[in-house]
């Protein structure tokens, strides 16, 4: 059976890249491998699926944000090759990332071994370090978006801006949320508000740590609406009832990282970073509940 997608992907870029076929397929994209045949390398192609495409706006706004995301160049985040507009089709060209995503990685692991959770935040940390710095904000940080290096593992993360792109033209739900993820969402997401900063990008890698180390998310639901009203009003089990073997010290590094109010939280990435690394908390912050309980 032939993919129309792909018929036309290969119509309108195939004198590059040679598609070799498909590789995921969600809601916000289509990827497919693929070789550069200017520069024999292997690579990953993600295009935008016809439900979207079809939008000049998202079209735009999706090439803008992939051109933004390809200034990045960092060890920890997947670097974008190429952008382009063709056809009806958006699309850009990163590099092949051959060891899967973290969610496959939990799915067969579910509770990590403390120090590749440490390891891991930091690498995802300091990615997120140096594109908050660069004014780019990913909004949509999940275990999906985070794939694995197949030779060492390392983490890098992907689809920086990509989120936002989708909110050009999709329908807002009753919250004001267009796109995201809620299992991962900050609360301020949660509330509809647009213009979020690098805090809410720190929340969403608390909930991730929190599942890698506790082997199940902190808020499930029926439906979306009810697991939004959690991430802004409810506390999740305690990581210490859950993972009783993860140091204090960490516990409340990523506690504070899932704080209700951005400002509650780690002020920066680097910050997150540094107290992950030193396995410590400021001794001016405590974890336990205060008045407001606001986690």
């Amino acid at each position: 059976m032939t993919d129309p997608l792909q018929d036309r992907v290969v119509a309108a870029i195939g004198h590059q890249y040679d598609l070799q076929g498909e590789i995921g397929r969600g809601g916000m994209s289509v990827v497919y491998r693929a070789r550069d045949m200017r520069l024999n390398r292997t690579v990953a192609i993600k295009v935008l699926p016809p439900e979207l495409a079809y939008d000049p706006a998202i079209r735009t706004r999706f090439t803008r944000e992939a051109q933004t995301s390809a200034q990045l160049s960092h060890a920890n985040i997947v670097p974008i090759y190429d952008v382009g507009e063709r056809d009806g089709l958006a699309y850009f060209v990163m590099g092949m990332v051959t060891g899967g995503n973290l969610a496959e990685h939990l799915a067969r692991e579910p509770r990590q071994p403390i120090e590749e959770v440490r390891r891991l935040l930091c690498e995802i940390a300091d990615a997120l370090a140096y594109a908050h710095v660069r004014g780019v904000i990913h909004r949509d940080i999940k275990p999906d978006n985070i794939l694995l290096d197949a030779d060492r593992g390392r983490a890098m993360v992907t689809d920086f801006g990509i989120a936002r792109a989708m909110e050009a033209g999709t329908r807002l739900t009753l919250t004001g949320i267009a796109v995201g993820t809620p299992t991962y969402m900050s609360p301020e997401q949660a509330l509809g508000e647009r213009e979020v900063d690098g805090r809410s990008d720190i929340y969403s890698l608390g909930v991730v740590a929190y599942e890698m180390l506790t082997g199940r998310v902190p808020f499930t639901a029926g439906n979306s609406m009810a697991l939004l009203l959690k991430h802004v009003g409810e506390r999740p089990p305690s990581i210490a009832e859950l993972r009783p073997d993860a140091p204090k010290a960490l516990r409340e590094v990523i506690e504070r990282a899932m704080m209700k109010t951005p400002e509650d939280r780690w002020p920066t990435a680097v910050a997150f970073r540094d107290a992950l690394a030193a396995d410590r908390a400021p001794a001016s912050w405590r974890a336990e509940p205060r008045e407001p309980v606001r986690y």
